[in-house]
């Protein structure tokens, strides 16, 4: 932007001092992307456990492992955005992911009673029921899921 100062009978263009334009592009074009990114990790695993229709119909018995969870349980917001991340890792692969069912979902309150599910996050393997973990620690998850 340039701006015209008087001075007496001269006039001299001056032009206000800008960003160097590499730093412009970046505070411009790549800091928001960048900020989106990091806004988008942290709350969409949050926005899929609170508004995603988790209708399931069967237990797949292909994944690795089952967890029961309930969307206003503070354990279970704790451990689920793990199991989003390792879902969406794992996307191609089903015997690595964790079936996820929201026992809040009147369609699912029938796993309740089939399953047992007393506490959430209750994680489950899909070919043994009696095989269960209740905890909200990575790795005694991890440790179920591998076994």
């Amino acid at each position: 932007m340039k701006h015209y100062i008087k001075r007496g009978n001269n006039t001299k263009k001056e032009t206000k001092k800008q960003l160097p334009k590499p730093i412009t592009i970046i505070v411009n074009k790549v800091l928001p992307v960048i900020v989106l990114l990091v806004a988008g990790f942290y709350f969409i695993p949050y926005a899929s456990m609170n508004f995603q229709n988790n209708d399931v119909d069967h237990i797949n018995k292909n994944n690795e492992a089952i967890m029961f969870y309930s969307s206003t349980c503070s354990h279970c917001r704790k451990v689920y955005p793990k199991i989003f991340w390792h879902n969406v890792l794992n996307f191609n692969n089903a015997g690595n992911q964790i079936q996820t069912i929201n026992v809040q979902n009147p369609n699912n309150k029938h796993y309740i009673n089939e399953f047992a599910v007393q506490e959430t996050p209750t994680f489950m393997k899909p070919n043994n029921p009696d095989m269960r973990v209740v905890s909200n620690d990575v790795q005694v998850i991890n440790d179920f899921s591998e076994r």
